[in-house]
């Protein structure tokens, strides 16, 4: 997984998506959105989608400032999701050793997301990150589980 910048123009307007606005948007509301966008595109990449918005919706909540925005966008022709939040705050977010008080949330994006990253634009910032499905590289299967052995049921 990468952290690289990503551009603002880089979301194809055409692609099927949607914007929320955070204020008026629970938490619990942006999961179930991106489950309804991805419906059965991606299979067990759409959970990692919806624990990746979590932790943006979730960070952008606790470190960041208002107003506050979630855009979810279906990317590569309905194999991936381009998830991006945005808010006011002045901080520049960052993996950090986890401990009892936190610090898994970018952690685990970095992990499930294919590339992640922060832009700036006129005093506001936006975190991306971007689940792409690859079933030649991965066989089907989320990249953290690529490496995985097949499950044959026995022991």
């Amino acid at each position: 997984m990468s952290m690289q910048p990503r551009d603002v123009g880089d979301s194809d307007p055409h692609q099927p998506g949607l914007t929320c606005d955070l204020a008026a948007t629970p938490i619990r509301r942006i999961r179930q959105l991106v489950r309804e966008l991805l419906d059965d595109h991606l299979g067990v990449l759409r959970d990692d989608a919806v624990l990746v918005a979590d932790e943006l919706v979730s960070n952008a909540i606790q470190h960041g400032q208002g107003p506050r925005s979630c855009r979810l966008t279906l990317i590569d022709n309905g194999r991936g999701l381009l998830a991006e939040v945005t808010d006011a705050g002045p901080g520049t977010p960052h993996m950090r050793t986890p401990d009892n008080n936190g610090g898994r949330g970018l952690v685990l994006v970095n992990r499930l997301a294919n590339s992640w990253g922060v832009r700036w634009c006129q005093g506001r910032k936006t975190v991306w990150a971007e689940l792409v499905s690859d079933a030649t590289k991965h066989n089907g299967r989320a990249p953290h589980l690529a490496i995985a052995p097949e499950w044959t049921g026995q022991e």
